[in-house]
């Protein structure tokens, strides 16, 4: 098992984690624990949701680009982390505490 799987495992363990989705710089999910309908709408929406942030970021300031977006609804917890070579989104239950 490589670190990024490591990684991965390790997020899923955590309590109130519903999802986790690894995503190539193509755009194409290569990890995920959710069904696959499910996992291809997420990737769809969030990649269009940091691509669209990269651009705000870039018109803000052209030297600085968004590495995390940390979104909180009433249900979830959601965060997007954001590398080169991939983006990986984590799914949390709020209700489920820190």
């Amino acid at each position: 098992m490589n670190e990024a799987e490591k990684t991965i495992k390790r997020i899923q363990a955590q309590k109130g984690v519903e999802g986790v989705i690894v995503v190539n710089a193509e755009g194409i999910p290569i990890e995920s624990n959710l069904d696959h309908q499910r996992t291809l709408h997420y990737t769809y929406n969030f990649q269009q949701l940091l691509a669209r942030t990269q651009r705000v970021m870039k018109d803000l300031d052209p030297q600085n680009e968004a590495t995390l977006l940390d979104i909180q609804t009433e249900k979830n917890n959601i965060l997007v982390s954001t590398d080169k070579d991939y983006f990986m989104i984590a799914m949390k239950n709020s209700r489920e505490g820190p």
